[in-house]
């Protein structure tokens, strides 16, 4: 008897040998696109991570750019050009915070000389005072900041200086409850905070914030604070129709760092054993009733390395005499040029300031080059962002379209 076929019969050898090449072509190909895909989200998201950390620290910096020159004494009145600053061998240095001052370059580095006298000028350019970060890119610069801050509400005090270190801070009441008219106070404000700082009042005086104090008769003069406590001290209220009093409570004495003390200024600001002509040197004003006070803001950007073994190099703030603070991690490259305007006569894109001119005289900051460079640098998911811009110095561009008849600065 004949048997018939079997249709369910299975693959032959060489069809199961092509349907085995074509699915493993096909995973490979899905597995190619998905291996794509990973790394294109990777990428993406390196991307995106770097361009968040590019945009805050570039928006901190330039923030501080457009505010140099700010309040105080008119747009450019932060230089202390009637004093002046010592002429010992020990010079004013920066940045320098309340342990040292080896971050620029590895070594202080003075103020700038200009006129004969080094000057806290609104914009201090420092070329090349930075550290190499790739030799293929060279040195780094470095920029320093000056405006006054306003959070605190200095200019609503009298000042009596006691004695070459110390100031006795007062804030007067009125009969009427007031504090003065001069004070001028926010909206909902009915008296400025406490000097002391606390948990609760970090408007206070901080060891390391910088005072300006100003005079007609004898320029300007900073300290760095060394500290602050609340005392009983006799600083003298205001005279007016209003009868004035300065209760204890709001009375403090403020004290400020001596460079040759026992608790030193490593920023060499106040030098009451230096040779004359000095700055930040109170006991020429013990007994004087008529300074004015403002905190001031002196911010230095710069690069450096970080210590904790990866070597990573990173844009660093220093703000007055705190500790040094990091702005973003992997900074390669820093570099500045300056519009300065003299009299009518324009120059563009500096890298140092032209002879005859003086860092009074800039109106415009251009980042030349602010290279970062991603977590990823050296692997496939590498990537890199150069900043370049201009930021207007626009307290000292409106100083130069309106000059001040008789300025020295």
């Amino acid at each position: 008897m004949r048997q018939a076929p079997n249709p369910s019969s299975g693959f032959t050898l060489l069809e199961l040998m092509v349907a085995a090449t074509v699915g493993l072509l096909v995973i490979a190909g899905a597995v190619s696109l998905y291996s794509q895909a990973l790394k294109a989200t990777w990428v993406t998201s390196e991307r995106s991570e770097l361009q968040q950390d590019f945009r805050a620290a570039s928006n901190l910096m330039q923030n501080d750019i457009s505010m140099a020159g700010a309040g105080a004494m008119g747009s450019q009145g932060l230089g202390a050009n009637s004093v002046g600053l010592p002429v010992s061998a020990t010079k004013p240095v920066y940045p320098c915070s309340t342990t040292t001052c080896n971050y620029i370059n590895g070594a202080a580095v003075a103020y700038p000389n200009s006129t004969g006298t080094p000057l806290l000028y609104s914009i201090i350019p420092g070329p090349n005072l930075g550290i190499t970060v790739n030799a293929a890119s060279g040195v780094t610069d470095i920029i320093t900041l000056s405006a006054a801050d306003v959070s605190l509400e200095l200019n609503c005090y009298t000042v009596e200086v006691a004695s070459s270190t110390t100031a006795n801070f007062g804030l007067p009441i009125g009969s009427d409850g007031n504090v003065p008219a001069t004070c001028i106070l926010p909206t909902g404000v009915l008296t400025p905070p406490s000097l002391v700082p606390s948990t609760t009042n970090a408007a206070g005086l901080n060891q390391g914030d910088m005072i300006l104090f100003a005079n007609a008769a004898v320029g300007v003069v900073t300290n760095v604070v060394g500290g602050t406590n609340p005392a009983s001290c006799t600083a003298p209220p205001p005279a007016g129709v209003i009868t004035y009093t300065i209760p204890a409570g709001n009375c403090y004495t403020v004290t400020f760092a001596n460079e040759a003390g026992a608790a030193p200024d490593p920023g060499h600001i106040n030098q009451p054993t230096a040779t004359a002509p000095k700055v930040g040197v109170l006991d020429a004003y013990v007994g004087s009733t008529t300074l004015s006070a403002v905190r001031l803001l002196v911010v230095t950007y710069y690069l450096d390395i970080s210590t904790d073994g990866t070597n990573t190099p990173r844009l660093m703030r220093i703000q007055n005499g705190k500790t040094p603070s990091p702005v973003a991690e992997n900074v390669v490259y820093l570099k500045f040029t300056y519009d300065v305007n003299n009299n009518g006569t324009v120059y563009a894109n500096q890298a140092t300031l032209p002879a005859g001119t003086t860092p009074s005289l800039i109106t415009q900051v251009n980042v030349a080059h602010m290279a970062m460079r991603s977590q990823l640098s050296g692997t496939s998911g590498y990537q890199g962002l150069d900043l370049q811009t201009s930021i207007s110095a626009r307290n000292l561009s409106s100083q130069q379209e309106y000059p001040i008849s008789g300025s020295t600065f």
